[in-house]
């Protein structure tokens, strides 16, 4: 006889029973072994977490106002050093460090290098403005980074301050440390004023800003204006020893490879006649004027704080005056009978720089100039030719 399905003996369904049970056990162990190793990794995530610099740097303010205060600074190492290991050196803390130097008479030079080269001059010219504004709050909450979570118009700004203009009163300042006192007491019209006195010329900080509004200014274009004197290499040419005076526009000398246009013109003075063919007739005249349009290309093979070498490549169009001209017909312009011929120069160039921006050189150049490829030139001039000058670039 047959059993039928619902009559499978009862220790069979307590067996699956018993094994479904089973699996889902291990499922659930699987499932909490992954959950206990992703909460693993959340507390590990959460242990490197960056500090809360701003917490951080509001207590450690607030606990130096008061040895400012009480003139209590003996700890100042030790609270800078673990401020700066958590939060990283800012305006703040670097214009602390240089001031305790100054105070305790330290060596104060490495600090203020450093204050100079991380361009903290510009955040501390900003925070003096923007302490001044209405919206101080304001600025300050979309800047806290820029300011290195120093509030605006904290109470240790005035501290600091404060310290600064009791330095300036004494006379043990060196001149590095009395400008770093004038910008800490907030007096930047004062501090500009007395950067310009020629007996901070020898500091480091006018030489940096110095340096650094060249660097600034030799990204732009500029302008150089040349005088000198122009001779044939021949004594028994045409011309003779002659001023040359012109100008020309640059391109920026942070390149290496420099590039000018301009125009230059030579005066023609103690130069003999010549013969030249115009108008149907052979003209003997004399030249009052000699210009020159073109470029020149140069290229830095030196370059130091104190001298630039650079020898330079010269093209351009040279229209020598003869003073023949006629009438043009039906018009009332005239036409001008001159010797035109190209102008090839190579030379070299070295110039230094003066003041804060500019620069003065001197260069030496040798010129061929092809005069005979006009042919209505019946007398023979000296195509080779040198000339000296005087530049300053600004």
């Amino acid at each position: 006889m047959k059993v039928p399905v619902f009559g499978f003996p009862r220790c069979d369904t307590d067996n699956e029973t018993t094994l479904n049970q089973t699996h889902m056990q291990v499922r659930l162990a699987i499932i909490l072994v992954f959950f206990w190793f992703g909460s693993f990794g959340q507390i590990k995530d959460f242990s490197n977490e960056i500090p809360d610099c701003a917490r951080m740097t509001t207590l450690t303010i607030n606990k130096l106002s008061n040895d400012f205060k009480e003139n209590q600074l003996d700890s100042f190492e030790i609270i800078a050093n673990d401020w700066i290991k958590i939060c990283g050196i800012s305006e703040f803390t670097q214009r602390l460090i240089v001031l305790k130097n100054i105070i305790d008479k330290a060596p104060s030079l490495a600090s203020i290098q450093t204050y100079f080269e991380n361009d903290f001059q510009y955040v501390l010219r900003n925070r003096i403005v923007d302490s001044k504004r209405i919206n101080y709050g304001y600025l300050y909450s979309d800047n806290k980074a820029y300011y290195g979570y120093v509030p605006l118009r904290h109470k240790i700004d005035s501290l600091v301050m404060e310290e600064a203009m009791n330095l300036l009163r004494t006379d043990s300042l060196k001149p590095d440390e009395k400008l770093m006192c004038i910008l800490f007491s907030g007096d930047i019209e004062g501090f500009d004023t007395e950067i310009k006195k020629s007996e901070y010329n020898d500091s480091y900080i006018k030489q940096f800003l110095n340096d650094k509004y060249r660097d600034y200014s030799n990204h732009w274009m500029g302008i150089a204006v040349y005088t000198g004197f122009f001779k044939p290499i021949s004594s028994k040419d045409v011309f003779s020893y002659s001023p040359v005076i012109g100008f020309t526009f640059s391109s920026p000398l942070r390149n290496k490879l420099v590039v000018e246009l301009g125009f230059k013109m030579r005066i023609n003075i103690n130069d003999d006649h010549f013969n030249y063919y115009a108008m149907g007739d052979t003209n003997y005249v004399n030249s009052e004027t000699t210009l020159f349009l073109g470029a020149l290309v140069g290229y830095k093979i030196y370059e130091s704080k104190k001298l630039i070498l650079m020898p330079k490549f010269g093209i351009g169009l040279e229209s020598v005056s003869t003073g023949l001209s006629e009438d043009k017909k039906n018009s009332e312009e005239k036409k001008y009978h001159d010797i035109e011929t190209i102008n090839l120069s190579l030379g070299l160039s070295a110039m230094t720089p003066v003041f804060r921006k500019s620069y003065i050189g001197i260069g030496i150049n040798y010129h061929f100039c092809p005069y005979q490829a006009d042919k209505k030139l019946l007398t023979k001039f000296d195509n080779n030719l040198i000339s000296t000058e005087l530049f300053w670039r600004f």
